[in-house]
């Protein structure tokens, strides 16, 4: 998977918002009117069918796309890349940054200690 610019982002979460298939350009860009042309969208599609992120099938004169990788999984692509880049592989370092100074919830304690069991295989231990 390879990182995508921020344009080619906001043109994946139109097609994830509309179900991640069979979305028709012309849903697209109008989807997209006020950020974008649609020759804009076109191109950004193509560049994104290049990288193997959609694929698209032609329909009467319509173009079809649909979303090969869901956005779970680009998230989370996205969250293990700023947790190697930014903080050295560190899950600590990156939760500390959030908190650093502030206190921590309780149900936020509780959800982060829940997760860590689960993680570890120790749930139900506490």
């Amino acid at each position: 998977m390879v990182r995508l610019p921020d344009a080619e982002f906001e043109i994946m979460q139109a097609i994830w918002a509309c179900g991640g298939k069979s979305v028709p350009t012309l849903t697209l860009s109008e989807k997209l009117k006020k950020e974008r042309k649609a020759q804009t969208v076109l191109t950004l599609l193509a560049r994104l069918e290049g990288k193997g992120v959609v694929s698209s099938e032609k329909v009467g004169k319509e173009r079809i796309w649909t979303a090969l990788i869901s956005e779970e999984e680009y998230l989370s692509f996205e969250a293990k890349n700023i947790v190697k880049k930014m903080y050295h592989g560190s899950l600590h370092g990156l939760v500390n940054a959030f908190y650093d100074g502030e206190k921590l919830s309780e149900d936020d304690a509780s959800a982060l200690m829940a997760w860590i069991d689960q993680k570890t295989g120790k749930e139900g231990n506490r």
